[in-house]
């Protein structure tokens, strides 16, 4: 699919947020001390940081990968960080307590602790202000985008802006705590939406505690990250049809690889044969085309309609394109 030729007027309003800057001394205080002097001259920049034993500290900082040659990750270390983080969960995770920060460990077959992976997590303010015109609108939207172009990011600043609207009645089902944080407190920055957390594995359970956000909280919105199981799809086919708004994200590249995922066709209208049986469950669809760069089809059900029938959508493009 090419790049549409409409695009749409915004100002330019990203940055970073600045009302949380605990948030990163909590996460170098748990690191071993020689790791942190080498990554924290970062601050702005840090995404990833990978501790394996026997090999030398890697991290990610903006788009350049840092590998710290002549000392080596060693057990204790790993003990070190364990320690500070009060231990890992059954999936292997671990958080801090009201911030975004995660951390995943990788055991040997014998259940010892042999690598660490470290997202650092940030709330950036202002990332979906071009969305703005839209979200203040009804309609449900889903969001489609390929892993590590920021649609969780995306995510968390769409909660602020229904937050912001509609206030507790935005229901925030958090399959992996990545939206509000890991811990029984949810990140600040998406107050005061209430947020549901979903036990382990999501693929048995998010469909379920969508249903539950839905039966039992009233909400006027319900925000899910990466549907794709079949309660998931039947959950938000259900809420279309009870009058309540869902954005929700889903793994793809374009509409496109949303049409060709079987699991999916029920919220698409169920299309087959060039053309939809039903309407979709969302009005609007927005694929993610890199950090900070996405095209809006306001109208989904005319997109797809024009894919189904061999042409081009034509979408509005927002964000950072230069």
């Amino acid at each position: 699919m090419g790049v549409p030729m409409v695009e749409a007027e915004q100002k330019n309003v990203v940055r970073v947020h600045e009302r949380f800057p605990e948030e990163f001394a909590r996460l170098m205080e748990r690191l071993p001390p020689w790791v942190r002097v080498e990554v924290e001259g970062h601050r702005d920049s840090l995404d990833e940081i990978v501790l394996d034993l026997g090999k030398p500290l890697i991290y990610t900082a903006g788009d350049q990968v840092y590998v710290l040659e002549g000392r080596t990750v060693t057990k204790d270390d790993l003990s070190y960080l364990t320690h500070r983080l009060g231990g890992f969960k059954e999936n292997n995770r671990a958080g801090l307590e009201g911030t975004l920060h995660r951390v995943s460990r990788i055991q040997d077959a014998y259940g010892e602790t042999v690598g660490v992976t470290i997202r650092v997590g940030r709330f950036v303010l202002g990332v979906a202000e071009a969305l703005r015109p839209w979200l203040e609108q009804t309609g449900s939207l889903l969001v489609v985008g390929p892993p590590r172009t920021g649609k969780t990011t995306l995510l968390r600043d769409i909660v602020r802006i229904l937050a912001g609207r509609y206030g507790p009645r935005v229901a925030v089902v958090d399959t992996s705590n990545e939206i509000g944080g890991d811990g029984k407190l949810t990140h600040p920055g998406i107050s005061p939406a209430r947020r549901l957390q979903v036990p382990d594995p999501p693929s048995k359970n998010q469909g379920w505690v969508i249903y539950q956000a839905i039966a039992n909280h009233s909400p006027e919105v319900v925000v899910a990250d990466e549907i794709g199981y079949n309660e998931d799809v039947f959950q938000c086919l259900t809420a279309s049809r009870r009058g309540v708004r869902v954005v929700a994200t889903a793994h793809g590249e374009t509409i496109l690889d949303l049409l060709e995922n079987p699991v999916l066709l029920p919220i698409l209208g169920d299309p087959g044969e060039g053309r939809r049986r039903s309407r979709p469950s969302f009005a609007m669809c927005l694929e993610v085309r890199g950090k900070g760069k996405f095209v809006l089809y306001p109208d989904f059900a005319e997109a797809l309609d024009t894919l189904l029938t061999g042409g081009e959508p034509e979408g509005l493009r927002l964000g950072r394109w230069d």
